[in-house]
């Protein structure tokens, strides 16, 4: 087969950085072959893929040395338009990627740009569109789509050049169970037809579909091997902190030489990390009560009233535009202009009730990760925005957990770094981590686990943990069936706005069906289904 990508010394030096963030002495990738690119946060996925589809060196800046050819062409000698028609990229931020007003627009955007025939525009428009199954969404505003949505319309847009490569940079970390099926029934269908990198953190789900995988750390590759080999490569991707398929685990641990991916599953043991110096004695019951209604001049509705007790977690869950987001928001009193909605949620915890729309009284009480946390990073050094709400309400007696904080989310080589200029996983520790900081004992967090890797998703899961043992109230929003399995004590389905089932993970993944579930290996093992 005819080598499509091929890299020979490549390094590249971010502006204002002394370290290397890639080094490549040689690496390749034939026409038709499908790659797992993975790793932890910040060990060089996100900036390999830059210099694949030229935004280094032909937008970003830094220093970039050495050779990368499409096709046998210099990335060098093209310019990104041009890049662009023969390698698609999907984004891992979706915001960042759609501009348009319309799902329509937006599709349309690219062919239109490069001057393809009517005929052959709606051709290439239409298969896009349902190769994504967005038809239902063509004449919808894109502001006011799920995140899941705008995904799917993003990889939507990319389509449209019909690109002979295709990366796909975590492409299913903010959709739904349903969606989440849809993407990997599309890699299914696009496997040999196309060149795929897919850069994932959910390797058991992407296995099915790919021939190699590649890992990297601290800008180099350490593995790069084909799949079936996976099984001499396990004890590397734990010191890495790679998230292992359960299956391949056991099939290690039995002495196999191979493994199947639809097979038995165990368990992984749980590591615990001590956070318990963040808690401060301010009583042990943080509870809340949140009831009230968002209504939307579009003609949607939320209205819920709902009890979430000290020192459990809650897992809200539900399609793309259920209307989880939709209730954070409401509950914090962040809604946003563009959206026409009226908020009428009363807050009540054992010491008070909040009815009024006052970001900031709510958030003496509530502290929200929203999904879209760049929103929240707004000051020059990490360092600065954990102590940012401490400063803003005069208080200095947070400083020693401060510390304590940026160690338990990995952060302290990057205090007094921009957290703009960090991956994606980074930022949304540094957001995560301001969030505890600023004192509120009821946590609420949207699609916390999205873009982060298996090391830092498990942390996650550790933290939460503990907290919920220190009496804190945590209420996340996310479509990682296996998250809320391990980690939840309570899952509450979310459909057409209103809240439509209540219980325990293993009640509500009983009936997974019925609301539209994938559910976790871990409980289909325990209830004795192997082909999952």
């Amino acid at each position: 087969m005819t080598e499509v990508i091929e890299l020979k010394n490549v390094k590249f030096t971010y502006l204002g950085s002394d370290e290397e963030s890639l080094f490549i002495p040689e690496f390749s990738i034939k026409e038709g072959e499908s790659v797992l690119v993975t790793g932890l946060s910040g060990s060089g996925k996100s900036t390999f893929i830059q210099c694949i589809n030229g935004i280094i060196p032909h937008i970003i800046d830094g220093t970039f040395e050495g050779d990368v050819k499409i096709y046998g062409k210099n990335t060098r000698e093209m310019q990104v338009p041009e890049i662009s028609t023969v390698v698609g990229t999907l984004l891992q931020d979706p915001e960042k990627q759609v501009i348009n007003y319309t799902v329509n627009e937006e599709v349309a955007f690219a062919p239109e740009n490069f001057n393809i025939p009517r005929e052959d525009m709606i051709k290439r428009i239409d298969a896009a569109i349902s190769a994504v199954g967005i038809d239902h969404l063509r004449d919808k505003e894109t502001i006011k789509l799920s995140g899941g949505e705008l995904q799917r319309v993003a990889l939507a847009s990319v389509l449209t050049m019909d690109p002979k490569i295709l990366i796909l940079d975590e492409p299913t970390s903010n959709i739904d169970s349903e969606g989440t099926n849809q993407i990997f029934e599309f890699l299914r269908k696009e496997v040999r037809k196309r060149t795929l990198l897919i850069v994932e953190h959910k390797v058991e789900r992407v296995l099915p579909f790919i021939d190699r995988v590649v890992v990297f750390d601290k800008g180099r590759i350490l593995i790069d091997d084909k799949k079936e080999n996976i099984l001499n490569d396990v004890e590397m991707l734990e010191k890495l902190g790679i998230e292992i398929p359960e299956n391949i685990l056991l099939a290690k641990k039995l002495g196999l030489e191979s493994f199947d991916i639809d097979g038995v599953m165990q368990s992984i043991h749980e590591k615990n990390v001590d956070l318990k110096t963040l808690v401060r004695d301010k009583g042990n019951d943080f509870s809340l009560r949140a009831s009230g209604s968002v209504k939307y001049v579009s003609g949607f509705n939320l209205s819920f009233s709902l009890e979430f007790k000290s020192g459990t977690i809650t897992a809200i869950v539900g399609k793309n535009g259920s209307g989880k987001s939709t209730m954070f928001k409401g509950m914090v009193g962040w809604m946003d202009d563009v959206h026409t909605a009226i908020s009428n949620i009363t807050l009540e915890t054992p010491d008070q009730t909040i009815k009024e729309n006052n970001i900031a009284n709510r958030g003496r009480i509530v502290g929200y990760l929203p999904q879209s946390f760049d929103l929240m990073l707004i000051n020059r050094t990490v360092k600065q925005e954990l102590h940012y709400s401490n400063k803003v309400r005069g208080t200095n007696d947070m400083v020693s957990e401060i510390n304590r904080i940026a160690e338990l989310f990995t952060l302290n080589e990057y205090m007094n770094r921009d957290p703009l200029m960090l991956s994606q996983g980074q930022r949304r520790r540094v957001a995560m981590a301001a969030t505890i900081a600023g004192g509120p004992r009821i946590i609420m967090l949207d699609e916390p686990t999205s873009g982060q890797d298996y090391y830092h998703k498990k942390n996650l899961g550790e933290e939460i943990g503990i907290l919920k043992r220190a009496g804190f109230t945590i209420i996340l929003i996310s479509h990682d069936m296996r998250f809320v399995f391990k980690y939840a004590d309570r899952i509450i389905v979310m459909d057409g706005g209103n809240a439509v089932a209540d219980g325990t993970p293993e009640e509500i993944f009983e009936k997974s069906e019925v609301y539209g579930l994938r559910p976790p290996v871990e409980f289909t093992m325990r209830r004795g289904i192997l082909n999952v």
